[in-house]
């Protein structure tokens, strides 16, 4: 067979079976055939727990709750969008803390965008994080500040919505409200997660020792799941994670106050709005009952099956407030009410945020290159060059070793 030929059968095999027409039938790829279960299995999920699952916990339908958010005023609804709006201005704060020579207004364009893109799809985060990079490495940041950026705003805001559940049983506890079932379940398990999550990072920050051993952990996970999904394993990260715990112990001491203030700024700024929502359509519950299901409901945002825990965080919200003494059908308008600001909105949001990101053009650098980076990629122009201009000719009639020579 000449190489030609093995070109050919290489490329009938990538791209399916020619028919007896001529015309190549493409086999759909083992990505996208991933890809459409993980999206069917999550429109599935959230058409289940919306559709199901809240009203039956809540005890009322949808078109109950219809009617009690159309009591709402149109001034109210201004209002509760401003709120929002302020509420996604502090946490540009974060990520301005985050990534040195940020604006608030390129923060707040990269939040909008990447939350907007999360809340379409399924495990979205990825999604959004890829989107967002590729929008801050034309603000002029390198694939360093951008990682460190990533790292240290993802353990932020795990950390910050483990924690909401124990702030909010303490402040019942604080009225002297009765916490028990699953309240207190979910403020416990909440709580453990939480002092877990952060007492290893926290170590691993102060001891590089502890650092290495995380690095040996991650090690070994990827080469376990390289193996179950068959891929190539990655290599080691000890030397990658022990720059990381450097730069983020530099970053954590210059700007520690951006990250504390931006995000309790955020977090109170959002559960204000749920108790505005719940309020304007009637609720009485006060401060600690609210805060309480604010914080379960944030906390099941981590959940990845649907995009944004979308179903999750509204049930878990909704069976909170009743349990603690709420109205159902105004408990399961406000909550939805919420979720329409938080969640909904974030998606038009995203695409007027980008095109604010396209019509900026003075924020346009020219990105910072990593050498490190560089020598990477250099490599592997030179490893792909090679594989495409060299082949291997096995004609019997040449050297029996193969004899390689220009494509």
């Amino acid at each position: 067979m000449t190489s030609a030929a093995v070109r050919s059968a290489g490329v009938a095999g990538v791209a399916g079976l020619r028919g007896a027409s001529g015309a190549v039938v493409r086999r759909p790829s083992r990505v996208m055939v991933r890809r459409v279960g993980q999206v069917t299995f999550a429109v599935a999920a959230v058409a289940l727990l919306l559709g199901v699952a809240l009203p039956r916990v809540a005890g009322v339908s949808w078109s109950t709750a219809g009617s009690v958010i159309g009591s709402v005023e149109p001034w109210q609804l201004l209002g509760l969008g401003a709120l929002w709006l302020l509420g996604l201005w502090a946490y540009s704060f974060v990520m301005a803390a985050s990534l040195p020579g940020l604006t608030k207004g390129q923060g707040m364009a990269l939040n909008l965008v990447g939350s907007g893109v999360s809340n379409l799809v399924p495990f979205g985060g990825a999604v959004g994080v890829g989107v967002t990079w590729k929008m801050a490495r034309q603000y002029g940041f390198s694939h360093r500040s951008l990682g460190l950026f990533t790292a240290v705003t993802g353990v932020w805001n795990v950390l910050a919505r483990l924690a909401l559940p124990v702030v909010g049983v303490a402040g019942l506890l604080a009225v002297g409200a009765r916490v028990d079932g699953p309240v207190r379940l979910a403020a416990l398990v909440a709580a453990g997660l939480c002092c877990a999550l952060g007492a290893l990072v926290g170590v691993a920050l102060a001891r590089e020792a502890t650092a290495l051993r995380v690095a040996r952990w991650a090690n070994t996970i990827g080469r376990g799941v390289a193996g179950v999904l068959r891929r190539e394993a990655p290599g080691p990260v000890d030397g990658e994670l022990l720059a990381l715990r450097g730069n983020t112990l530099a970053l954590l001491q210059a700007r520690r106050a951006g990250l504390v203030l931006g995000m309790l700024g955020h977090v109170t700024l959002q559960g204000v709005l749920m108790w505005a929502c719940l309020a304007a359509v009637g609720s009485e519950l006060g401060a600690a009952e609210v805060t309480s299901a604010y914080a379960l409901g944030r906390m099941l945002t981590i959940v990845v099956l649907t995009p944004g825990g979308t179903g999750f965080a509204e049930t878990g919200a909704v069976a909170t407030l009743i349990a603690l003494g709420g109205d159902p059908a105004t408990s399961l308008a406000g909550v939805l009410l919420f979720s329409f600001f938080t969640f909904v909105c974030e998606i038009p949001g995203a695409a007027l945020a980008y095109g604010w990101h396209l019509a900026a053009r003075h924020w346009r650098r020219e990105p910072v290159v990593d050498p490190m980076t560089e020598r990477l990629k250099d490599h592997s122009r030179s490893a792909r060059a090679l594989d495409t201009t060299l082949t291997i000719d096995d004609n019997p009639t040449t050297c029996g070793r193969g004899n390689i020579r220009a494509a």
